[in-house]
């Protein structure tokens, strides 16, 4: 029996080619496809499916609040999230949330089968690109919470807008400041922290208290 999966992102191009490719495989069909979050959850409450692989930046109702509503109800489908962001906060938020599966759109085609197959199992699959923030609470050393006063106040914006998962460009517009201003103080945030990518500085926004799972 093939494995029904439902495609839920706001691009329809992408969905488009996504859905081609895998009604080439031979053990997957697309059930359906929807691309706002309120739709999806309306198809899944009417149709029956395995998998559901879900992007975060749904329009109307967000990926989280998808993955929310359908995580461990009866006759849900199993959640794979498929996105862009390859944060460690997200990571582990989703899976948090109860989503059996997280793997980026960067990813190769047959990771994203074997990551359908592994849920539909009813196992966990994380994109091994990620899987270095499942190991990294036991390796890592503890660190010492950095107080949130080494940041001037609008660094302390900056660093929770861009923690909250936008892009430089986004957060200009939000901030009303130019994108060269954001990269400038966001340097200096990460100068001043010691930090290395952008998931070390969602772990100090969440850590101070700038933003909140």
């Amino acid at each position: 029996m093939k494995i029904r999966v439902h495609i839920a992102d706001d691009h329809a191009i992408f969905r488009s080619g996504l859905r081609a490719f895998l009604e080439k495989t031979a053990d997957i069909e697309v059930a359906g496809e929807t691309g706002n979050g309120f739709d999806t959850l309306e198809w899944c409450r009417s149709n029956q499916a395995d998998v559901l692989l879900l992007d975060i930046a749904m329009p109307g109702l967000n990926g989280a609040a998808v993955a929310r509503e359908i995580a461990g109800r009866q006759g849900m489908p199993g959640t794979l999230v498929l996105t862009m962001h390859d944060d460690e906060f997200y990571l582990k938020e989703f899976l948090r949330l109860g989503c059996r599966g997280f793997i980026l759109k960067s990813s190769s085609p047959e990771l994203l089968v074997d990551g359908i197959r592994a849920v539909a199992r009813g196992g966990i699959y994380v994109d091994p690109a990620l899987s270095r923030h499942m190991v990294a609470p036991f390796s890592e050393p503890q660190r010492r919470p950095r107080e949130p006063d080494e940041l001037t106040a609008r660094e302390r914006e900056v660093c929770r807008v861009l923690a909250l998962g936008n892009t430089n460009e986004e957060a200009a517009t939000l901030l009303h400041i130019s994108r060269r201003t954001v990269e400038t103080h966001r340097c200096a945030i990460m100068a001043k922290l010691n930090l290395k990518s952008r998931s070390e500085l969602v772990r100090y926004a969440l850590e101070n208290g700038l933003i909140t799972p």
